[in-house]
């Protein structure tokens, strides 16, 4: 059983359809990366995966649990677990700048532990501090608890990103061009973060325009343009054996960047 489907996802902005009916699986443990031009859905893609935004119709699986469904014209289906199933990384990091790094991993678990409708075991402030010190242990960063944001370079903020993204234990990790907003030195570090969650073997779907990351890093590489999925494969066949003309282009533009 797959840990991922999403089926026939749709999303419309006014008269653009910017997804034009997405089909794809994930098993647990794997890594998928997606590849494609600006514009042509993949951001939008990720935000409806995070219910950041709503697609139109379409279904969304998890485990083998509907956790979002929609029909045109008709008022989505989505479960309480559903945004548990996803942790989303930005581009821009997004780190409340009034708090301090070990604040900004344990807000979001700590509003959680409040709410009546908690799902699952509540935790103690104890023991969301104990998770959010281990995170920062396992990016690297023991020695910033108690700095902020702004004390940081921009390769520290996006580790601390990715580990406040785990800190609710998402069953899917998405990174949304976690390195687009780094200068080419600060790159590295956080790619080093994300290669060490793969072989903790975490489930991973990363937008991202590192072509030689994607290709070392993922199980599946999918390449999306115009709103659909115009291929896909291993990235042995993505990137040594491309099929479409679009892709091609796409990849011998990338190498002249």
């Amino acid at each position: 059983m797959n840990m991922l489907e999403i089926k026939g996802l749709r999303k419309r902005f006014g008269s653009i359809e910017v997804l034009k009916g997405i089909d794809l699986s994930l098993g647990k443990g794997e890594v998928l990366s997606i590849i494609g031009s600006s514009g042509g859905g993949k951001t939008t893609l990720l935000r409806c995966m995070n219910f950041l935004e709503t697609a139109d119709s379409g279904e969304i699986m998890v485990n083998g649990k509907s956790v979002y469904h929609a029909c045109e014209g008709e008022k989505p289906v989505v479960t309480p677990e559903a945004q548990l199933s996803f942790g989303l990384v930005f581009q821009q990091f997004n780190l409340f700048p009034q708090y301090s790094v070990l604040e900004n991993l344990m807000l979001a678990p700590k509003l959680r532990a409040k709410r009546k409708s908690t799902i699952g075991k509540r935790e103690s402030m104890e023991e969301i501090r104990a998770r959010a010190e281990e995170l920062l242990a396992t990016v690297g960063l023991t020695d910033k608890a108690d700095a902020y944001p702004c004390q940081l370079s921009g390769g520290q903020q996006q580790r601390v990103a990715i580990a406040r993204a785990l800190m609710l234990s998402p069953e899917i990790l998405c990174f949304d061009e976690p390195t687009s907003a780094l200068d080419p030195e600060l790159t590295g570090e956080v790619l080093r973060v994300i290669r060490s969650l793969k072989d903790s073997e975490r489930t991973m779907i990363i937008v991202t325009h590192e072509m030689e990351f994607a290709r070392h890093v993922s199980d599946k590489v999918i390449f999306i343009a115009d709103g659909v999925i115009a291929e896909e494969g291993t990235p042995e066949e993505i990137f040594d054996h491309p099929q479409s003309e679009k892709l091609q282009a796409f990849l011998s533009h990338s190498q002249k960047e």
